[in-house]
């Protein structure tokens, strides 16, 4: 077989075992849902989306800091980077 055969073969592959963790995980937070723990499900929702954001925070912050240096990045990039970061920090900031 040549290489795009073997590639694609892979990559179905990897999908279908993606789909199969999918419906897997699905399947196990409705059981465990059921069994009364959603409160605990919502307590870990809500601290992996916290986490995320601090994470994307913090990589947006490394990226405009690489693209602060000559040679490494545009006017435009460094501006949509600062775009993007503000959305993220508004996004984390406490509702009124």
């Amino acid at each position: 077989m040549n290489t795009l055969a073997i590639f694609l073969v892979q990559m179905t592959l990897f999908s279908a075992l993606c789909m199969a963790l999918l419906v897997v995980f699905y399947h196990l937070v409705r059981w465990l849902r059921e069994r009364g723990h959603g409160p605990k499900l919502d307590a870990f929702a809500d601290w992996h989306a916290r986490a995320s954001r601090q994470g994307a925070i913090q990589a947006l912050k490394a990226v405009r800091g690489i693209q602060s240096m000559p040679f490494y990045g545009s006017r435009k990039q460094r501006e949509t980077i600062d775009m993007m970061l503000l959305r993220v920090q508004r996004e984390d900031a406490p509702r009124q």
